[in-house]
């Protein structure tokens, strides 16, 4: 834990208790006297830098007393209230004496990106704490089927590249699910710097879920899929996927509704129906229909008239002009 006690040192000076109360001032001597002792210009801690050293202390304490779940905890807050590059380097060690080694590699990685000004063998030890991780990391092959099956590794998904997942050693819960499947769950123990292979086949589910129609109206049609399901309320198991539902009933529109069925639980679809709007005005459109033709009439009889050719008028007293 040298390394650990180093970085606590890093840690005080970067956190030395100031006070704003003193303001660098020059005195002037007077008769009989000696210069005066000018003060330095210092700072006062904000409430989460004390917050923060105290939640470091008490992480360093539980590194060095193998406590590492307390370490972690601890080295978290005091990074969220002050990000000093200390704290991520003691918390990747926390993270290691957990088994977590992919998240000790990040959190030394990002130490590493601004180390800010911690020693240069702090340094070179994270360098070299990730290059012994690295090693240890196991290499998964998962061999699902269906291909498009997710895979989790503790409860977290984990990214396949080229269907290897890199995971932590040790005993870890492997689990392999996609819709429409009975997912798999085993546990299994993996060798430091492993490299194994793990082939599933899902077995699929035909009746898994259920779908219930609550419709408004008592005598309501139910269909499901293209296929007559009841009158009123109906409740049916139902494979998993998306289903197609229309609910119907006289004097009301249809309502067509398209609903995902998952693994578990009940699907409830609330179907409230409406009665079609009556048109206040029926003449309305009767009416709109004879002026809109008139007006068309009106209007080509005055375009036909514009057009037609005009004669010029007889001069005055010219009776014989047309002979």
């Amino acid at each position: 834990m040298a390394a650990v006690k180093r970085v606590a040192a890093l840690f005080s000076l970067s956190c030395v208790l100031t006070t704003t109360s003193a303001i660098a001032q020059q005195q002037q001597p007077t008769a009989g006297q000696g210069p005066q002792a000018s003060q330095a210009p210092v700072r006062v801690q904000s409430a989460d830098e004390l917050a923060a050293r105290a939640a470091f202390d008490r992480g360093v304490q539980a590194l060095e007393d193998s406590r590492f779940s307390e370490a972690q905890s601890a080295f978290e807050e005091s990074f969220r209230r002050n990000p000093l590059p200390v704290v991520l380097f003691n918390l990747a060690f926390a993270y290691r004496g957990l088994g977590r080694n992919r998240d000790a590699i990040g959190t030394l990685e990002r130490y590493l990106q601004d180390p800010g000004a911690t020693e240069a063998d702090m340094q070179q030890n994270a360098r070299d704490e990730i290059a012994r991780m690295r090693a240890t990391l196991v290499h998964l092959n998962v061999r699902p089927t269906p291909a498009a099956a997710s895979v989790l590794i503790d409860g977290r998904r984990v990214t396949m590249e080229g269907g290897v997942a890199v995971v932590d050693p040790g005993r870890r819960v492997l689990e392999v699910m996609l819709d429409g499947f009975r997912p798999h769950r085993e546990e299994r123990v993996f060798q430091p710097g492993e490299r194994a292979v793990a082939e599933v086949t899902l077995a699929i589910i035909d009746d898994a879920g259920r779908l219930r129609v609550e419709p408004s109206v008592p005598s309501a049609r139910v269909t499901i899929d293209g296929t007559f399901a009841g009158t009123g309320i109906v409740e049916r198991p139902a494979r998993l996927g998306m289903h197609r539902v229309v609910i119907s009933a006289d004097g009301y529109t249809p309502l067509e509704r398209t609903v995902r069925v998952g693994g578990t639980g009940l699907v409830r679809v609330d179907a409230v129906l409406q009665r079609p709007r009556s048109n206040p005005w029926p003449w309305l459109g009767p009416t709109i229909g004879v002026v809109s033709a008139v007006a068309i009439g009106l209007t080509s009889w005055a375009v036909a008239d514009a057009l037609a050719p005009r004669l010029p008028p007889n001069p005055p007293n010219c009776w014989d002009c047309l002979d």
